[in-house]
């Protein structure tokens, strides 16, 4: 399926790539869908109609990125669907490829994400000439732009957690059957980016998160092409992604608030799941113990409570919270406090973090008190009494010493270090 916008010239080199394949052409089919473009992409896709399986369907007005996929992905009659964008390049193994991956599964579904290296003037040339790049134009400097984040061996653990993360639709395939299971792609969402990996979240939860659901195949191979990208496009990713971590207020998607790498973002799904997870097991998080001054402030005025269990608390009105034991709601999230852009400016009058807050890696709890801090007047940092060893936890991060953590932030906050029996209370102002 190959969604296209405006970009006959680019389409032409995509097509003329899956004329080439290796893969006899009566075996595979392709559905070009023409997002409204203001002259018709019909002629380009019928100069192929000889030596391919090809049709175009056309939207009459521009819909976006998402219904444009939906609409092609509607008009396939195959059981597994490739998406190819159509300034992207197939290696003549590609579409063989994806498909021996899924014939191996035995009707299992799966998804499997080919790499897409990025050219410059010289590849692009050779590439519509027809030639497949030599290996100096497609080197370390214009690879994939994954294979820089996701170096180190843990990256490829952690994508076990997280694959959604590195789902992007340029060469990708998916069973038909659990595309439409997920609903396919949000046409919501119009603006460039993050559409392909949202789908791909809903359809790795579809699935129940099963570690061999995606897979990565590095000779899966397409090549982008050089191209001209507006800087308001790149922009939108960021509207993208406040209304996607809006849809699924969880930690996956809070994380990619975090700095980091594709790499470090799918460590800190990874993490972060495994910290809700430890903080539950382990009997913390709980707001049982919370001092009589402090429940008082909680019932008195706006908060966000975040723990397990504080969503029975009695809190003010305004209130929300990021309680992991309560279902998700309009006023509960299923989030660790990185992400806060969805509340105003002094909105809350306290924010209680009961435990969560001490498995945060160090850069994200300064995230945490910075971004909480224009939120709330106070952050109260609430440590119930343990004996565990952080050393037990590894690889998860754990915050025991509390005296050493408010000398660190006392140049930078206000700090106040109260002892109860059976918490410590770190008040920052």
């Amino acid at each position: 399926m190959v969604p296209a916008f405006e970009n006959a010239a680019e389409l032409d080199v995509t097509l003329g790539s899956l004329a080439r394949q290796t893969m006899p052409p009566g075996e595979f089919e392709v559905v070009v869908a023409d997002d409204g473009s203001a002259a018709p992409l019909a002629p380009v896709v019928d100069k192929y109609a000889d030596r391919i399986d090809v049709r175009c369907v056309r939207d009459e007005r521009n819909r976006g990125r998402s219904a444009n996929r939906n609409a092609g992905a509607a008009h396939a009659r195959a059981a597994v669907l490739v998406f190819l964008d159509s300034d992207t390049v197939a290696h003549p193994d590609l579409i063989r490829r994806h498909w021996a991956f899924h014939a191996s599964r035995a009707g299992r579904p799966g998804v499997l994400l080919g790499r897409r290296l990025d050219c410059d003037w010289a590849a692009g040339d050779a590439l519509r000439r027809g030639e497949i790049p030599a290996a100096p134009l497609v080197d370390h400097y214009r690879g994939d732009p994954r294979d820089a984040h996701c170096s180190l061996p843990q990256h490829w653990q952690d994508f076990r957690r997280a694959p959604w993360l590195l789902g992007f639709t340029h060469n990708a395939s998916v069973d038909r059957a659990t595309f439409l299971a997920a609903g396919g792609f949000d046409e919501t969402m119009v603006k460039w980016g993050l559409e392909d990996n949202e789908m791909f979240y809903r359809v790795f939860h579809h699935h129940g998160g099963p570690p061999d659901l995606f897979e990565v195949d590095r000779d899966a191979v397409a090549y982008h092409l050089p191209h001209y990208r507006r800087t308001g496009e790149l922009l939108g990713t960021m509207d993208n992604l406040r209304y996607v971590a809006r849809k699924h207020p969880r930690y996956e998607f809070e994380a990619m608030h975090s700095q980091g790498t594709l790499g470090q973002v799918m460590g800190r799904v990874r993490l972060y799941g495994d910290a809700v997870a430890a903080c539950r097991r382990e009997g913390l998080g709980r707001p049982d113990h919370l001092p009589a001054p402090l429940r008082e402030t909680l019932a008195a005025g706006s908060a966000l409570a975040i723990g397990f269990g504080v969503a029975k608390l009695p809190l003010g009105p305004g209130s929300y919270t990021f309680d992991h034991d309560a279902p998700l709601g309009e006023t509960n999230w299923h989030r660790v406090g990185l992400m806060l852009h969805d509340f105003k400016a002094g909105q809350f009058d306290v924010l209680v973090n009961v435990d969560l807050w001490r498995f945060l890696l160090p850069e994200d709890l300064s995230l945490h008190l910075t971004k909480g801090l224009r939120k709330a007047d106070r952050i109260d940092l609430v440590a119930s009494r343990t004996a565990l060893d952080p050393a037990s936890l590894l690889p998860l991060p754990f915050v025991t010493d509390l005296p050493y953590l408010a000398d660190l932030l006392h140049p930078s906050l206000k700090v106040e270090l109260a002892q109860y029996p059976q918490v410590t209370v770190l008040s920052v102002r």
